[in-house]
């Protein structure tokens, strides 16, 4: 079986693109993202604006740029803070049992019971908004998947040779987490990351669309589309770009959880 997919190579490429462009968005940036001209304000496409203008004449290319930084941001900070969290958590959880398990459990359960992007507008309620918080409150919000999938993990490898052999040497529930249950757990954790990551970049934009992440002036592919949304019959273009922007990198972590999800199952069957 090939690990190496076209389409997995095409998530990959993608990334990369979408990663060094948000690293050197000074460099690469056409305009100043913040530059205003109201005198051409909504201008279409043009050769020294290839993706036009909005309301107060800023560059949309330039504000696709650096509105990149916040959604991988979003995703990748996000996930692997919930990842480090929900994983420790649910290996513990799983290794210790009895009560331990019961009431960790319980709070995943309770956290789970409300929806996650309505729970994160809550948070931001209480905090305000902007990109800290926004963060903040995804990573309150994103753990709990980890979480259960660490414990269930943990429970069954508590069964295995290899762990019964750790325990009869002396091996501690520390060592037990860290150095057989946490690694032999890992390529179902990195498959869930993986989707974890687009979902937190769609999270991100739809906090940010509600006014809830990013602040303006600062540009967000959210707030972008929120900012275009009254003028979509005029200028189109103000919502088509960042919505491409935000469909092609959604698909390209989608892409790369795909494959990674494939090859894993794949191995772990064998």
């Amino acid at each position: 079986m090939r690990i190496f997919s076209s389409g997995f190579l095409a998530g990959v490429v993608l990334l990369a693109v979408v990663a060094v462009v948000a690293a050197t968005a000074p460099l690469v940036s056409p305009h100043d993202p913040a530059g205003q001209e109201l005198v051409f304000g909504l201008e279409p496409p043009t050769r020294a604006h290839p993706m036009g203008r909005d309301l107060l004449g800023r560059d949309v290319l330039s504000r696709l740029i650096y509105g990149s930084r916040v959604s991988l941001a979003a995703g990748f900070l996000v996930v692997g803070i919930s990842l480090a969290a929900g994983a420790a958590v649910g290996a513990a959880s799983g290794a210790f049992g009895g009560r331990v398990d019961m009431v960790v459990m319980r709070l995943v359960d309770m956290a789970q019971a409300f929806p996650g992007l309505l729970l994160a507008i809550a948070i931001m309620a209480v905090l305000g908004p902007g990109l800290g918080h926004l963060l903040f409150a995804l990573c309150l919000t994103g753990w709990t998947g980890f979480a259960r999938l660490a414990r269930g993990q943990t429970l069954a490898l508590r069964e295995r040779e290899f762990v019964t052999a750790a325990v009869a040497a002396g091996s501690g529930k520390a060592r037990l987490i860290f150095f057989h249950y946490l690694p032999n757990s890992a390529g179902p954790l990195m498959v869930e990351a993986a989707f974890g990551v687009a979902s937190a970049i769609l999270s991100e934009a739809g906090l940010s669309f509600l006014g809830l992440g990013v602040q303006p002036p600062a540009p967000s592919w959210g707030s972008m589309l929120n900012e275009g949304r009254p003028f979509l019959l005029v200028a189109p273009h103000l919502t088509i770009f960042p919505g491409l922007c935000l469909m092609a990198l959604v698909l390209a972590v989608n892409l790369v959880g795909d494959r990674l999800r494939d090859v894993l199952n794949t191995r772990g069957g064998r």
